[in-house]
């Protein structure tokens, strides 16, 4: 799968929390910068996660960073 196609199943706010993921940020600091909380962004990560099929998300990073 490629980021295109991840585009598509994600949300658009699930796939920004993604590319943050893809560049290394923690959930605070993705929660700052999405202006939610840390709750949310957890509850995101959990989304991304089960709909991309991975484990962890160093397993998304490894299958998606470039």
């Amino acid at each position: 799968m490629d980021i295109e196609e991840v585009k598509e199943i994600l949300t658009k706010k699930e796939f920004k929390v993604f590319t943050y993921l893809l560049e290394g940020k923690k959930n605070k600091e993705i929660a700052e910068l999405m202006f939610v909380t840390q709750h949310t962004i957890k509850a995101h990560v959990s989304a991304i996660l089960k709909k991309l099929k991975v484990k962890r998300r160093i397993d998304l990073i490894i299958k998606y960073k470039n």
